[in-house]
């Protein structure tokens, strides 16, 4: 149907909603995929008992979003060495370079990640 419609108004407003939907829908898709890679590389780093979320505000700027690790902590050079190591990884990899996320960590005693 979205093809039909996007023939008949190409030259229309009809047209410029729709792929303004469409780019919008991939981008909740880009963020969501950035989200499971940092996921990914958050248990790389702190453990399999890290865990992610998006926060719920829209993104704005640069920035497609805040995302908030939530990672075991035992102590706060144990915690910066890996966060840098994360950091480092992120960095590098090619999804979270053409998704910027703002990393939120959100340090928990060891253990209590897993309880929840």
């Amino acid at each position: 149907m979205i093809k039909r419609i996007e023939r008949e108004e190409i030259l229309g407003p009809g047209w410029i909603e729709l792929r303004e939907d469409r780019v919008d829908l991939s981008r909740r898709w880009s963020i969501r995929a950035a989200q499971w890679r940092a996921l990914e590389l958050a248990r790389t780093v702190f453990g399999e008992e890290a865990s992610a979320s998006l926060g719920s505000l829209p993104p704005r700027g640069p920035f497609s979003g805040l995302l908030h690790l939530a990672v075991p902590f035992e102590n706060i050079e144990d915690h910066r060495s890996r966060e840098a190591r994360f950091a480092a990884l992120a960095g590098s990899d090619e999804l979270l370079r053409t998704v910027p996320l703002v990393f939120v960590f959100e340090p928990d005693p060891v253990g209590a990640v897993s309880s929840r």
